[in-house]
């Protein structure tokens, strides 16, 4: 056997390996690390990647490795990801890897059948999504990474299927907190400019997480390392020179040249162009080897043995002959399986395949298909014959049998996970199917249904666009005569991406155009998916009564035709209508057995949506535990399908509402940090978002919330979807409303208010009408300490806010508790006996168990006692607020009401209820003039006006120049309605903080 080519020693590449360890140092902290290795084709980053894996294995990394496939335009779905569970499964027990799959194994044995419990393939099911694909690797990495440290290689990136690519995306932004090293290569030179990984490269560039290597060539030192390595001794004088010119310093191609130096071959002899420089050592092989190679290069990369041996067609003894000479002169590899062969580089090849003539090479794929369809256990892997076959008879030029295989493929694909390159089957089927007479024969199908099938990939590939387009034209090619239950269904389909493109008007219309063929009073299976269709959209589009009475007909529908997947799904729509059109409790048991049925038929999506709304209706009626635990079960059942980042925020976002109303912050606080660092995408993470914003801006932390909210609404997007919009809103006037700006408030819940009589919205109206009133009782109160007459156009925005209360329904207590506070401060804008409503208010809210609300009302009740001169009866409820808001973390409130008793001179000591009012602890003056806007350095400017000091003295106590004095004095005198010094001093002796020591 020759000499190898390959150096024996790993040359140069200090400055790579040395910025590799970084990463790798950060997996062991317990820190994810992606990597980068881009560089042209032959530059080394195969050997770089090798060593990387050899120095992780060293250090006690559990390495999987995976490698895309070029297999035509739609390469070979997941190619690696399959590679990488292959290994895991062949080297790790059963008992081990049956711990690390855990509920994953079923759907992940779609991919690798051997990862199947009891051997038993899960047939993938209508719920399927690629999103759960995602979330079942992440885990099962997160689990591995546990036990030891794990780095997942991914070779040749630039040839990824469009699945493979979001998975790589995915796992880059989804690790956290576990210790995998994610490590890809891939060909710089590759990348043309739409190709569809550049994009992500763009994106990768700008994260400080992600290390990106870009490998150079070798320099001339480097080159005859190289050589000197493979030779075994320095190279000759001159031939290190001549190799480094005629290489480039293109570590492969020093390769190449090596071996013509080897055989005492002049290297200054070899052609310029590279795809020749690497023909010159095939030429040098048998005319049977060279034969054995260009039949290799057509099956791509990697050929199995059997396969190859059965299209090469020729006697054992030659065929081993042959092969043992392409191997000894380093052309082939025996590949990692043991049973099959590898080219040692795509750059060969390419070269070798690109060289044939066109015929040969259609002959040859001719005869791959051929030997694959006789014995389809040639592939070696199920999932490889299916897109194998359609590649091989479309290069074959061989339409009639192209066709079929293309929708064999697509079908593989789909349940693989893989969507898109499903969709690239199917639309290669439709290009070929005006070229094939008998297509319909060949198939079973019509073009109409190649047509839909292509529509449901792209949709659930995320083109929805795309699938709007498909149907839209299978609905046009479907004749006229035909089925109608079939155009219904398609319409439904066709319906479904409207509403998802946000045509929910336009989804309800072909609907009832679809409803409108099937005949009436003959229920079927495609009158109950029609009409739980349309009960969804009409529930999206908020007519709770046309959605109500359509889930009741499809519920009818359903049972009549035995279709218990539907039945599931309208059941859950039929108890979230009746839920939000009332009593609330009306829709608790359509819920709850549409829960049961979807986990019976194991549907997790349609679980899922039960659990959801189901929890969603419990907390609207205020039984907040019992949401917390249904959110939580419901979150379980996420995770065990793989649905952790889409659906499960949802559910976390139900589990941390309910903490929030009964006061357990902190907890809540930690729920939904956890849940964002899996970084969940649009209104998935935006319910996230709002809720923490929500939470920041009741303990005070207005720049936090402002930032949290900014972050929701961007996540939200365009939609005009009620529960996240007045949600959104009642934060910012939350904000606003601490910081003492009132009409930013009443400005931000303007868009809300206009729409409060939306049906079903009354529960997230409530609210948001509490801040309106709310913020016009500030505007009021800052009016009255100014000692000014209160403005009419106040009271006109508070008979207008009042007229709206009165026309909105009360779907539950905390709906009950809202309209007493709403109530309770139209009294405090309009300057009315106030104690009687807030009273009312704080009995409502202790029937309903939310400590905020309830702090908030107490506080209100002791300033109205105290307004009222009865100190006597404010010292209970400001000492209960003051407690409760402390407890909770609700130091605005806390904070006022500390404020309130020092300046009634009240005592905050509960233990001293029965006792005369004393004096109470001095808070800081801070919030005392939250109602002005006045901001820190303003609060302090007016303590030393009160105190009588001037402008200069302020400057000197102050460290500030007396012109930024003069403006702060300035500032202060508008924000408080006043004209000069001296009333802006008496507004705070009467407010009681001028006796503050200054500062």
């Amino acid at each position: 056997m020759s000499v190898s080519v390959v150096s024996p020693v790993f040359i140069g590449r200090r400055e790579e390996i040395a910025s590799l360890a970084a990463p790798m140092g950060r997996v062991q902290a317990s820190e994810p690390a992606f990597v980068l290795i881009g560089g042209e084709a032959g530059v080394g980053k195969t050997r770089l990647a090798g060593e990387l894996t050899a120095r992780a294995s060293e250090a006690g990394f559990l390495v999987l490795t995976g490698q895309c496939v070029e297999l035509g335009a739609e390469g070979l779905p997941l190619a690696p990801l399959v590679d990488a569970l292959r290994m895991l499964a062949r080297t790790t027990s059963p008992e081990l890897l049956a711990d690390a799959l855990g509920q994953a194994g079923a759907r992940l044995s779609r991919l690798l059948p051997e990862l199947a419990p009891d051997g038993v393939v899960r047939p993938a099911g209508q719920d399927m999504q690629t999103a759960q694909l995602l979330e079942l690797v992440l885990g099962l990495l997160v689990r591995l990474s546990a036990t030891r440290p794990v780095m997942f290689l991914i070779e040749d990136l630039h040839w990824a299927d469009q699945s493979t690519l979001e998975l790589v995306a995915f796992l880059a932004r989804s690790l956290r907190a576990a210790r995998v090293l994610l490590v890809a290569t891939y060909r710089s030179d590759e990348l043309h400019r739409r190709h569809p990984l550049r994009p992500l490269l763009t994106g990768w560039e700008r994260s400080r997480s992600v290390d990106r290597i870009e490998l150079r060539r070798f320099n001339r030192g480097e080159v005859t390392a190289q050589l000197a390595a493979i030779l075994g001794d320095l190279p000759a004088t001159g031939i290190a020179d001549v190799v480094f010119d005629r290489s480039g310093g293109n570590a492969y191609l020093v390769e190449e040249i090596a071996g013509v130096v080897r055989s005492d071959g002049d290297p200054a002899d070899l052609p310029p162009s590279l795809r020749d420089v690497l023909l010159s050592r095939v030429d040098g092989l048998s005319p049977q080897a060279q034969r054995l190679l260009r039949t290799a290069s057509v099956a791509g990369r990697t050929v199995p043995d059997r396969l190859l041996a059965a299209v090469a067609g020729i006697e054992e003894t030659e065929l081993f002959a042959a092969l043992r000479e392409a191997v000894e002169n380093h052309l082939l590899l025996v590949d990692s399986s043991g049973n099959g062969y590898s080219f040692r580089h795509a750059l060969t090849r390419d070269a070798v395949y690109e060289d044939m003539l066109p015929g040969e090479r259609v002959r040859l794929h001719a005869a791959y298909g051929a030997a694959l369809a006789g014995d389809p256990g040639l592939a070696g892997d199920e999932p490889l014959l299916a897109a194998a076959l359609a590649h091989h008879w479309y290069a074959a030029l061989d339409l009639p049998r192209a066709l079929p295989a293309a929708i064999d493929a697509a079908s593989h694909a789909m349940a693989s996970y893989a969507p898109a390159e499903a969709l690239r089957h199917l639309e290669r089927a439709l290009q070929i199917w005006p070229r094939v007479d008998d297509a319909g024969q060949r198939t079973s199908l019509d073009q109409v249904e190649v047509t839909r099938l292509a529509a449901d990939a792209a949709y659930r590939s995320g083109a929805v666009g795309r699938a709007q387009a498909l149907l839209a034209d299978a609905l046009a090619e479907l004749p006229a005569e035909s089925d109608p239950a079939r155009r219904a269904l398609l319409l439904e389909q066709y319906a479904a991406a409207q509403r998802d493109s946000g045509l929910v008007s336009e989804a309800v219309a072909s609907l009832e155009q679809a409803l409108a063929l099937l005949p009436a009073g003959q229920p079927s299976r495609a009158h109950a998916v029609v009409l739980a269709s349309l009960a969804g959209a009409l529930l999206r589009r908020a007519d709770m009564d046309g959605a109500a009475e359509t889930a009741s007909r499809a519920v009818a529908a359903a049972d009549a035709a035995g279709a218990r997947d539907v039945q599931a799904h309208v059941a859950i729509t039929l108890g979230s209508a009746r839920s939000y059109l009332g009593p609330a409790e009306a829709g608790l048991g359509p819920l709850r057995s549409g829960v049961q049925l979807a986990l019976d038929l194991d549907i997790p999506v349609t679980a899922l949506r039960g659990y959801i709304n189901l929890s969603d209706v419990l907390e609207l009626l205020g039984r907040h535990a019992e949401a917390a635990q249904v959110a939580s079960e419901g979150l379980e059942l996420a995770v065990r399908a793989g649905l952790a980042r889409t659906m499960a925020s949802y559910l976390i976002g139900n589990q941390a509402e309910p903490l929030l109303r009964l006061g357990q912050w902190d907890e809540a606080d930690r729920l939904t940090a956890e849940a964002l660092k899996t970084l969940p995408e649009g209104v998935f993470g935006a319910t996230l978002l709002q809720l923490r914003a929500e939470l920041a801006a009741m303990r005070g932390r207005y720049d936090d919330a402002a930032r949290e909210l900014r972050d929701a609404r961007r996540a939200m997007g365009d939609t005009t979807d009620f529960q996240f919009t007045y949600p959104a809103c009642y934060a910012s006037a939350l904000i606003a409303l601490g910081q003492g700006e009132p009409s930013a408030a009443r400005d931000a819940l303007a868009t809300a208010l206009a729409g409060a009589a939306i049906p079903g919205a009354a529960r997230y109206a409530w609210p948001v009408l509490w801040l309106g009133m709310r913020a016009e009782a500030d505007e009021a109160t800052r009016s009255r300490d100014r000692r000014e007459e209160v403005p009419a156009e106040t009271a006109r925005r508070c008979a207008v806010l009042a007229q709206v209360a009165a026309g909105l329904e009360i779907p539950a207590p905390p709906s009950r508790g809202y309209q007493a506070l709403v109530a309770a401060e139209h009294r405090r804008a309009v300057g009315a006996d106030e104690a009687e409503a807030w009273s009312a208010a704080i009995a409502a809210w202790q029937e309903t168990g939310e400590p905020y609300q309830l702090a908030y009302a107490q506080l209100r009740l002791a300033e109205a006692c105290c307004a009222a001169g009865d100190r006597q009866s404010a010292v209970r409820p400001v000492q209960q607020a003051h407690a409760v808001a402390r407890r909770i973390g609700a130091e605005p409130v806390a904070a006022e009401a500390a404020a309130l008793a020092r300046r009634a001179r009240l005592s905050l000591d509960l233990a001293k209820t029965g006792d005369e009012p004393t004096s109470a602890a001095q808070p800081e003056p801070a919030d005392d003039f939250a109602r002005f806007g006045l901001t820190e350095r303003e609060r302090e400017v007016l303590l030393l006006v009160a105190a009588g000091r001037s402008n200069p003295q302020i400057a000197q106590v102050l460290h500030i120049s007396a012109k930024t004095a003069s403006v702060h004095v300035s500032n202060i005198l508008a924000k408080l309605g006043v004209s000069g010094r001296v009333e802006a001093a008496a507004v705070a002796h009467r407010l009681g903080i001028a006796s503050q020591s200054p500062v």
